[in-house]
């Protein structure tokens, strides 16, 4: 059940080992989270297990209130993955697995949590909606905060397996084996687990594989102290959902339409050996991934009441993302890779056939200032056969074109992060506890985009290791984090009053390089200057409860305003982003009942803009003109409503979330005018949940998740290309949805087989009635064309699952 928490509590909950099992008043108690001086959230251990095996950690957020999280598949995902919070969206909320930062949460070449951890071994998760306590490393946390948290080695020795089925050819297998506590004081697990899923539309052609490791090592060192080791390995290869358009109107030329066809992403699921068909083959786009993660937690106890924690780690990535296209992309001077020097360009074009371009004596292709289309032919021809940027040069005859080319444009990635947290807590006197602490992190980061010729189009999209032909970005990165923080926290008035008074300073130094877009090296440094985070708890007896918070919020600056072929001196000028959150909020409880309250508003400053002289260029690739500036922001204000009731065979959980999320200021270049409400964040959102148990052995659940209708696109926007269509287009929104879900467990008693022991029986229903929805919108993928304006992305049909747990 989704409750509010207290941090303090966090690793007590965590362990699940040790006392008894709790009365259902000390239950509600906790899952109100009394003590708690700020909006907090919780899902607890006995949620997480009701949900599907190997369930993407992120989707649990969809029952926190003030959260939309969505994605096409019903596990998981990573470019249609979505999630926001209060109106802000995923690169503006910090992620963490047991406090460890996980970086960015960009799905090509950044981290996301379901790759550091597995769900059979999550047994909280905290969620705040005021940008998480004081101290939480991240470096673009403006809107909120997520930290997972990891089971500890179990005290006895034993094996837990789960092994579940389900829809869309979904198998998963887990496998743990605890060691048990030895006489010295250590305890360890190690776990592994694979899973393996089609992607639903069409003939179920995508193919998405993880596979994931994990050791623990915890020593109990006496006195509450202890040293905690932890190994995770992860791999996984997925082919991921596209984005649609909404209504034909608007994008008459888009391969998929929702309104069109609400069952599909138009992704082809059969080889046709046609290039321009086929590049939307859904096994010719995907992502592969590898990443390490190792941390050492030491927590050392001194004194009667100080304690010592260090936490170093370890982060490595090694992966890529490929794109099938029907056409070669050649530099202009004919090099593989060809270095830019000061103050040129790299020229390229775009090959549809061979001998299609007339080239110089070196073989060099040479742009003209006109455009000269050869006889026989014309730049709608051109379109129709997939290579849309032909006519930009001077071309042979039609009669002297040779065979269909095609390329797989990989991009490579690699992460390697070290950091270091530390934290030092201690009462100095009656009525304060006293916490200092820091971060530092060194990340170097690679990414650079290959180009591949096709063996042989008709046949398949394969290409050999020695067919590289093109080096269009070879990015590195090279950034240092710093943080240090300080907090007193006052118990005043016989313990009724508590008071919170810090504040967190960051600074933020990044070096880039991609000698093939650029000569030289640019580099910038931010600092945030001083972070307030006061917050403020006052009980009104046993029962009530009254608090507020505000904290102000810094992100550093994104690569984007580095890359690019004009952005050189973009950075000039440009400040870091920060955002200003305020609480307030009202707690009641009684046994097994609680009622909670909250109003909010954040202030989203100084957001980073694209300024782009020619909006309906390619601002992936930072079209020559594209420019960054600090204009406006976002401003959100709203109200949220939590309410429980506990009872010996039952639990009713509901929350209602009112959010009205909108930009403060014009962006021209992006089509946002002052007071466009955000794209993709609902207004109105609403969780139900019931769950009956009729005996010990059974529980069932069934729930309701609403979310109300959401901006797609940033407003009116002109029609500047298409022939025959009207002069505007009027603003889209995606429509309204309402999701049931059920879930059925069963625990018989005794063993099964002989062997299998606290077996457990589980069936889930995720979307019962199967219906059509978009679950988010693509808005990296919005501009103010348009051809490409208004991108989203399918919600996932009706699944089932089916699994089985149990103790060996």
């Amino acid at each position: 059940m989704l409750q509010w928490g207290s941090a303090a509590l966090a690793q007590e909950a965590s362990s699940g080992q040790d006392g008894q099992a709790p009365t259902v008043v000390e239950v509600t108690g906790n899952l109100l989270g009394k003590g708690e001086a700020r909006a907090n959230s919780v899902i607890d251990k006995e949620t997480i297990q009701q949900q599907p095996a190997g369930l993407d950690p992120l989707k649990l957020l969809a029952r926190v209130p003030g959260l939309q999280v969505s994605s096409s598949d019903a596990l998981t995902g990573s470019f249609s993955m979505r999630l926001s919070m209060r109106g802000l969206n995923k690169e503006q909320i910090g992620v963490s697995v047991d406090g460890i930062p996980n970086g960015s949460t960009l799905s090509n070449g950044g981290t996301m949590p379901n790759r550091l951890l597995d769900t059979a071994n999550l047994v909280r998760v905290d969620a705040s909606q005021t940008a998480g306590d004081l101290g939480t490393p991240s470096n673009q946390a403006l809107g909120g905060y997520i930290d997972f948290k990891t089971r500890d080695p179990a005290r006895e020795r034993g094996a837990d397996v789960e092994l579940s089925g389900g829809s869309f050819g979904y198998r998963r297998g887990f496998l743990r084996a605890d060691s048990g506590k030895s006489a010295a004081g250590t305890s360890a697990y190690l776990d592994y687990s694979y899973e393996y899923v089609h992607t639903w539309p069409g003939e179920q052609s995508g193919r998405n594989q993880r596979r994931h490791a994990d050791l623990r090592v915890l020593q109990d060192l006496g006195r509450g102290s202890s040293l905690r080791a932890t190994v995770s390995w992860n791999s996984f290869a997925d082919n991921d959902y596209d984005a649609v358009a909404l209504r034909a109107l608007a994008a008459p030329f888009y391969k998929a339409t929702f309104e069109g066809n609400p069952g599909t992403d138009a992704l082809t699921d059969r080889w046709t050996g046609n290039p321009a068909i086929d590049q939307n083959y859904r096994g010719t786009r995907g992502i592969n991934s590898k990443d390490i993660l190792a941390h050492v937690d030491w927590t050392q106890r001194f004194g009667q009441t100080g304690k010592l924690k260090l936490s170093p780690y370890l982060h490595k990535q090694e992966g890529n993302g490929w794109f099938y296209v029907p056409y070669k992309q050649l530099p202009a001077n004919g090099k593989v890779y060809s270095e830019v020097t000061a103050g040129a360009a790299t020229p390229v074009a775009q090959e549809c056939y061979q001998n299609q371009y007339q080239r110089g004596a070196g073989g060099a292709l040479t742009p003209l200032a006109a455009v000269a289309i050869p006889a026989g032919s014309s730049a709608a021809a051109l379109r129709a056969a997939g290579c849309p940027a032909a006519a930009r040069y001077a071309m042979n005859p039609v009669s002297q074109w040779g065979a269909r080319e095609a390329s797989t444009r990989r991009s490579d990635n690699q992460i390697d992060r070290k950091g270091t947290l530390g934290e030092v807590a201690f009462t100095p006197a009656d009525g304060h506890r006293l916490r200092l602490g820091g971060w530092y992190e060194h990340t170097e980061r690679e990414k650079v985009r290959n180009w591949f010729q096709a063996t042989d189009p008709t046949v398949s999209g394969a290409f050999l290791p020695d067919s590289l032909y093109s080096v269009t970005q070879d990015r590195h990165y090279a950034s240092n984090t710093a943080m240090a923080y300080a907090q007193d926290k006052m118990i005043l008035l016989d313990d009724k009053l508590e008071i919170d008074v810090g504040a967190t300073w960051q600074r933020f130094r990044e070096s880039y390089r991609s000698p093939v877009e650029f000569a030289g090296v640019r580099a910038l440094r931010v600092g945030s200057g001083l972070l307030p985070k006061l917050a403020a708890l006052y009980r009104l007896g046993d029962e009530w409860e009254v608090f507020v918070s505000g904290s102000k919020n810094f992100s550093a600056i994104p690569d984007s305003v580095f890359e690019g072929t004009a952005a050189v001196d973009s950075k000039n000028g440009i400040k870091p982003e920060t955002s200003l959150n305020k609480d307030l909020g009202l707690r009641w409880q009684r046994d097994g009942y609680g009622v909670g309250m909250s109003v909010y508003s954040i202030d989203y400053r100084d957001r980073i803009s694209i300024q782009n002289g020619n909006p309906n260029g390619d601002i992936f690739s930072r079209d020559a003109t594209t420019t960054f500036a600090n204009q406006g922001g976002i401003r959100s204000r709203g109200a949220e409503l939590t309410a429980r009731a506990t009872g010996r065979a039952y639990e009713l959980y509901a929350n209602f979330a009112y959010n009205d999320a909108h930009y403060v200021s014009d962006t021209k270049a992006e089509g946002i005018k002052a007071g466009d409400p955000v794209l993709g964040a609902a207004r109105r959102s609403a969780f139900a949940e019931a769950v009956w148990k009729p005996a010990a052995q059974w529980r069932l659940s069934v729930n309701a998740k609403y979310v109300g209708e959401a901006a797609g696109t940033y407003g009116e926007v002109a029609n500047t290309v298409i022939a025959g269509g009207p002069a505007t287009y009027p603003r889209e929104y995606m429509p309204a949805y309402t999701l049931a879900g059920l879930a059925l467990s069963y625990r018989p008693r005794g063993s099964l087989l002989g062997m299998l022991r606290d077996v457990e029986l589980s069936f889930n229903v995720d979307n019962l009635f199967d219906r059509r929805y978009l679950g988010g919108v693509g808005a990296e993928l919005t501009t103010s064309n348009p051809l490409t304006s208004g991108r989203y992305f399918l919600g996932s049909p009706r699944t089932l699952f089916f699994t089985l747990r149990s103790r060996l």
